[in-house]
C-alpha cells in the first residue's frame, strides 16, 4: 500500500517520531506503525477510537481542539506523559497538537514524541546531584550511610577481590542483572559477564600492571532470566587494608538501549568512584593524617594524575605559611629530588600554585609549569618531565585549612568540570577536618570535666551518675571509716594570717591525698582541720581495715616530717571504726558522696574522744588488726549516744 503523504513527511524528517491524525469530531482516522506503544491498545483498536479515550490526558481540553480546528488557536502540547510498559519500565513522551491546512483538511496532527532516554538522564542526573548533596551535607558518613548511596546509583557497581569473587553490589546491579544480593555475593564474576578467552583476567592484569583506570570496556553480559545485555564497564583497582593487595571496581551501564550520553557518563564516573572511596576512607580513619594516603591515592588513581600533595597552613615564628603536610606519587616515577624540595618548601600567602589558592580560595590550574613564572619548581617541573597541575582548596565555611596539589607528565588542559569536582571534595574534607577540630576540643573539655568530677565523686559513682542523674544510696557491710584532726592548729591559727592558714592545709592535706591514692582509699571530704576517709567502697576489699591503719600510720609519719621541716609542733588526733555504712549521693545541686550510719558516728567520736598523736581504734578494727599491729588497750570510755565503750589505740606494725 502506498504510504499516506503525512506518512511520506514523517519517513523523510521524523523518523524518530510517531502520529495519530484525528477529525472534526476527535475520532482517530489514521495512526503510525507504533502509536500503539504509548497506549494500552493494540493499532486497530485505537482507529475509530475519540481520542480521549486512547489519551485520557485529552479529556477537558476539546475546546482547545477546536480553537486549533478553526484556526484561533496554533497548537497544544503537553509534555512528560508516562506510561508503564509491559516488561514494567516507564516510557515518557511529549504530545503535540497541529493543524496544517496545506496538508490536511478539517483534520488534527497528534505529533507522539518518545523522550524517555532525556526524561531517565534529567532522573539520572537529579537523582545523582542529590547523591551529591548527601554527601555534602554529612561527614560523619557511616558505612551504611556510603552504601545508601551506592544503592542509589543508577550505574551497577561491583566490587571483586583478585580472584574474582563478588564482594560488593548494589541495587542497580541486582535490577541490571536481575540476581539478588544473596545469589551474586562470593560468586565469580563470570556468573553475570562471559568470560570468552578469559577476558576478565586480562582486565584485571592490565589494571594492576598499568595502575589506571580502564574505561568504556564493553562485555557482553547476562541476566538471571538468559538476557544478554551489553554492558560499557569502567575497572580500576581499590587500595584494600593489606598491603599490596587490591579488589577491583567495576562501574558499568547498560548500553543496550544507549539510554545516557557517554561523556557525562565519563564524568559523573569519575565523581562518584572519587567521592565514594573519599567518603569511605573519611569515615573509617581516625584523622586526617591516617586518611590523607588514601586520598591522594585514590585520587591520583581514579583521575590519573600522577603526583598528590596536601599543604597544611602552620604557625612558624607568628607567621603563618604552607608546609606540606603529605605527598604520594606513583612508584614508577623517579622524583626523589622533587619530593625532597617540597618537603623542604614552604610557602607565603599568594606565593606559587598553593600560595595562590590559599590566598584567594579558588582552584587554580597550570597547563604549562615550564614556562609558568608563577611556579615555584618550575626546573624541578622540567627535570622530572612534569607538564602540568592544578590545586583547590579545603575549605569550611569560607575559611582555607589546606590545598591540594596535583600533577601530570602529560599536558592537561583546563577542566572545569574536574575543577567543580575537586572544590566539592575539598568542602567534604574541610567539613572532617573542622569536625575534627571540634572533636579534640570537645574531648579537651569532656577530659576537664571528667577530671573536675573524679575530683569530687569516686570513678564509678561518677559514671552512674552520669547516665542515670537520680539519687544514688548503697549499702556496704563491711567498711573501716577513718577521721583525723589536726592538734593545734587553732593555736597556730592565731599565729598566722588566713591566706598562710589556707596554704598550711593545702601543703597538709595534699600530702594526706597522695596517701590515700597510695592506699586505693576513698576520701570522703575535709571540713576545716579534719580530714575524712574510707576503704572498702565503692569496691569492697577484704583488707579494708588494713589500708586504714596503713594510711593512718603514714599519716603520723608525714605530721612528723612536715614539723620537722618547717619547725612547727603539730600532732594528729585519729579515730577509726568499722562496721556496715550507706554511702551515696542525695540532691541534684553540688552534690557530694558521703556517708551515713552508726558506723560513721562512732569513728568521729573516736577522733574526738581520742588523744593527741595517738591513733584510737573501736573493738570492731582491733579484731581486724590485732593480729597484724601493735595494739594496745586503753581501756572503756564514755562515748555521747553510746555509753561506755571498749577502745584501743594503734601504735605501731609487728
Amino acid at each position: 500500500m502506498k504510504p499516506s503523504k503525512i506518512e511520506q513527511i514523517f519517513q523523510q524528517k521524523l523518523t524518530s517520531i510517531d502520529y495519530l491524525l484525528i477529525d472534526e469530531n476527535f475520532k482517530v482516522v489514521e495512526i503510525s506503525a507504533g502509536v500503539q506503544k504509548f497506549t494500552e491498545f493494540d493499532s486497530e483498536g485505537i482507529l475509530d477510537k475519540d481520542v480521549s479515550e486512547v489519551f485520557p490526558e485529552l479529556v477537558g481540553v476539546e475546546d482547545i481542539l477546536r480553537e486549533i480546528l478553526q484556526g484561533d488557536r496554533l497548537d497544544f502540547d503537553y509534555k512528560g506523559i508516562a506510561r508503564l510498559t509491559s516488561s514494567n519500565s516507564t516510557l515518557y513522551f511529549d504530545l503535540y497538537i497541529i493543524k496544517n491546512a496545506e496538508i490536511m483538511n478539517n483534520q488534527l496532527l497528534i505529533i507522539l514524541e518518545n523522550v524517555t532516554e532525556k526524561m531517565l538522564l534529567e532522573q539520572t542526573l537529579i537523582q545523582r546531584n542529590n547523591e551529591l548533596e548527601l554527601l555534602f551535607s554529612k561527614l560523619s558518613a557511616s558505612n551504611q550511610y556510603i552504601d545508601k548511596i551506592i544503592g542509589s546509583m543508577a550505574d551497577a557497581l561491583i566490587v571483586t577481590n583478585q580472584a574474582g569473587k563478588i564482594k560488593t553490589i548494589n541495587k542497580a546491579a541486582e535490577n541490571l542483572f536481575e540476581y539478588s544480593e544473596t545469589d551474586l555475593i562470593n560468586q565469580h564474576i563470570s556468573i553475570i559477564i562471559s568470560d570468552r578467552e578469559g577476558q576478565i583476567k586480562i582486565i584485571n592484569e592490565a589494571v594492576l600492571s598499568t595502575g589506571e583506570c580502564l574505561s568504556d570496556i564493553e562485555l557482553v553480559c547476562h541476566s538471571k532470566t538468559g538476557k544478554q545485555l551489553n554492558v560499557a564497564f569502567s575497572c580500576s583497582s581499590i587500595p584494600t587494608e593489606m598491603p599490596g593487595i587490591k579488589d577491583f571496581l567495576y562501574i558499568g551501564r547498560n548500553i543496550t538501549e544507549k539510554q545516557i550520553i557517554e561523556q557525562e557518563r565519563r564524568r559523573i564516573e569519575k565523581r562518584l568512584v572519587a567521592q565514594y572511596f573519599i567518603s569511605r576512607y573519611l569515615s573509617n580513619c581516625n584523622n586526617l593524617k591516617q586518611a590523607l594516603p588514601k586520598i591522594l591515592l585514590s585520587l591520583c588513581e581514579t583521575l590519573s594524575w600522577d603526583i598528590g600533595e596536601f599543604w597544611l597552613p602552620e604557625i612558624n615564628y607568628d607567621k603563618y605559611q604552607l608546609e606540606c603536610l603529605e605527598i604520594w606519587f606513583k612508584p614508577y616515577l623517579k622524583v626523589a629530588e622533587f619530593i625532597e624540595v617540597t618537603k623542604q618548601t614552604v610557602f607565603q600567602l599568594g606565593e606559587g600554585l598553593p600560595g595562590k589558592v590559599w590566598q584567594t580560595g579558588v582552584p587554580q590550574w597550570s597547563s604549562d609549569l615550564v614556562n609558568d613564572a608563577n611556579f615555584v619548581r618550575s626546573q624541578l617541573a622540567a627535570n622530572y618531565g612534569l607538564s602540568s597541575a592544578f590545586a583547590f582548596p579545603i575549605l569550611h565555611e569560607k575559611e582555607v585549612l589546606g590545598v591540594m596539589c596535583f600533577f601530570s607528565c602529560q599536558r592537561q588542559e583546563c577542566d572545569e568540570h574536574l575543577l567543580q569536582t575537586m572544590v566539592t571534595i575539598g568542602n567534604q574534607i574541610g567539613q572532617f577536618m573542622q569536625r575534627q577540630r571540634a572533636e579534640l576540643a570537645l574531648r579537651y573539655e569532656q577530659e576537664q570535666t571528667e577530671h573536675l568530677l573524679l575530683n569530687i565523686l569516686p570513678y564509678k559513682i561518677a559514671q552512674r551518675l552520669k547516665h542515670h542523674p537520680s539519687t544514688i544510696a548503697d549499702y556496704f557491710s563491711e567498711v573501716s571509716v577513718m577521721f583525723a584532726d589536726i592538734v593545734g592548729f587553732t593555736e597556730l591559727s592565731s599565729r598566722v594570717s588566713a591566706t598562710e592558714l589556707v596554704e598550711i592545709l593545702n601543703e597538709i592535706f595534699s600530702e594526706f591525698d597522695q596517701l590515700a591514692e597510695k592506699h586505693n582509699l576513698e576520701k570522703i571530704k575535709t571540713i576545716g582541720d579534719a580530714y575524712m576517709v574510707v576503704a572498702g567502697l565503692p569496691k569492697t576489699r577484704e583488707d579494708h581495715a588494713i589500708a586504714i591503719a596503713e594510711m593512718a600510720l603514714d599519716m603520723q609519719a608525714s605530721i612528723a616530717q612536715y614539723n620537722e621541716e618547717t619547725n612547727n609542733s603539730l600532732s594528729m588526733r585519729i579515730g577509726i571504726n568499722s562496721g556496715d555504712v550507706v554511702a551515696g549521693v542525695i540532691g541534684t545541686k553540688k552534690f557530694t558522696y558521703d556517708l551515713w550510719g552508726d558506723t560513721v558516728n562512732i569513728a568521729s567520736r573516736m577522733e574526738s574522744h581520742g588523744l593527741p598523736g595517738k591513733i584510737q581504734i573501736t573493738e570492731a578494727t582491733y579484731q581486724y588488726l590485732r593480729d597484724r599491729y601493735l595494739i594496745e588497750q586503753r581501756g572503756y570510755i564514755e562515748i555521747k549516744g553510746k555509753g561506755e565503750m571498749l577502745t584501743y589505740f594503734l601504735t605501731g606494725r609487728i
